[in-house]
């Protein structure tokens, strides 16, 4: 099969799929071919979540071979708390169906993986903060305005600012409810517009993203 021809029966699969999933949400409700295609979705999904973990567990052992330098210690760790979760959940799905079963991989779930989530949530707070603290400049009338916003915003969520002021949380949240809102929803709006414009250039075949080409090619 041509390279050309194997690109085209990718855009037809695409645009059938495409076809299908819109007729059943706008005017048939529940259709079997929609739901075939949802649990061959799932499948593939899962199938590129396997491959995934397998061309990450080669990227380590690489760096392992190589003895990359501030590297390949991590990758041992990666590594064996890859498989030690992955069979205690396998262990416990095949005794109840329900990975959490098995004491060893509830353990790691609710100590190590959840605390270390929860750090790095925080941390990201940090740069937030450092972000905010370039954008908060005022060099214009604009940037004084924002400035001026934000901090009202900020003493607003946090419960310091009706200490210092009880107006305060009163302009936050007017700052937030016909400043922030409006904003959103023509964010929003301008976002629907953008997914009905790729839908329709999906459809004609015009959007070839998806298959690792530039536009306009």
């Amino acid at each position: 099969m041509s390279e050309v021809l194997r690109r085209e029966v990718v855009y037809l699969i695409t645009a059938i799929t495409t076809i299908i999933m819109f007729v059943e949400f706008f005017f048939i409700g529940t259709w079997s071919a929609a739901e075939e295609l949802r649990t061959w979705a799932i499948i593939i999904a899962n199938i590129a979540l396997g491959l995934g973990a397998v061309r990450l567990l080669a990227e380590h052992v690489r760096n392992i071979q190589r003895r990359r330098a501030g590297v390949w210690p991590f990758s041992i760790w990666l590594i064996i708390l890859f498989v030690v979760m992955f069979l205690s959940g396998l262990t416990g799905y095949a005794a109840k169906h329900d990975p959490s079963s098995n004491p060893v991989y509830n353990w790691l779930f609710k100590w190590p993986y959840t605390s270390l989530g929860q750090t790095l949530y925080a941390i990201t707070g940090f740069y937030i903060f450092s972000a905010a603290y370039r954008a908060f400049r005022a060099r214009n009338i604009d940037a004084a305005l924002l400035l001026i916003a934000g901090c009202f915003v900020i003493l607003t969520n946090a419960t310091v600012g009706e200490v210092i002021w009880s107006g305060i949380p009163v302009i936050g949240r007017w700052f937030l409810d016909y400043g922030q809102v409006p904003g959103m929803r023509c964010f929003l709006i301008v976002a629907a517009f953008g997914m009905l414009a790729y839908g329709f250039r999906a459809l004609l075949g015009r959007e070839r993203g998806f298959y690792g080409e530039v536009a306009g090619e």
